[in-house]
């Protein structure tokens, strides 16, 4: 491999660009139009990708320059990530606090709501419950009534999986709710 013994201001550039996801042609047009006073010769889109290959004049210092940079990135995402964290703890514990405050007001509903919302918090909202009885069931259409069947049933139904008796103890069900 080439070894540099200093790296231009041409080089970093392409570093950079290509860091960046410039493809060769785009660098090489940059370079040249960037340095085009100090260099007579252009860059071509081949040099540029000969300074990138694998025994390339900047290939070791690309992959280095890609690590830094790449390790800086992770660093930067963390501490964004941590600063993040500690600003919703922060957040929770302030409307935490509040809804413990409200459950001190002279309001009846405001106390209310603010004990239901901790409750929701801590133990988590309640399940709705469906009060089902024949009558619901016959007063919905059949496709209505489908819906309930576990899907496995339905399944087995259509594959002709159950006894000939079972199936039209099911499909009668489907059809009349009883």
């Amino acid at each position: 491999m080439a070894k540099l013994k200093h790296i231009t201001k041409y080089h970093e550039r392409a570093l950079e660009l290509k860091y960046k996801g410039y493809s060769y042609q785009n660098i090489a047009e940059d370079i040249n139009r960037k340095f085009e006073k100090s260099r007579k010769a252009k860059f071509t889109e081949q040099s540029i990708k000969d300074w990138f290959k694998e025994s390339g004049t900047l290939c070791e210092t690309y992959r280095l320059y890609a690590q830094e940079l790449d390790a800086f990135h992770q660093e930067t995402v963390d501490i964004i990530r941590k600063a993040g964290v500690r600003v919703r703890e922060q957040n929770f514990r302030l409307a935490n606090e509040m809804l413990v405050a409200l459950m001190g007001s002279q309001n009846d509903g405001v106390k209310l709501a603010a004990i239901k919302e901790l409750l929701d918090r801590v133990e988590g909202h309640p399940k709705e419950t469906l009060q089902l009885n024949k009558i619901n069931f016959k007063e919905m259409n059949p496709s209505d009534r489908w819906d309930f069947i576990p899907y496995e049933m339905q399944l087995a139904l259509a594959r002709n999986q159950y006894p000939d008796a079972k199936a039209e103890i099911i499909k009668k069900w489907v059809d009349t709710g009883e």
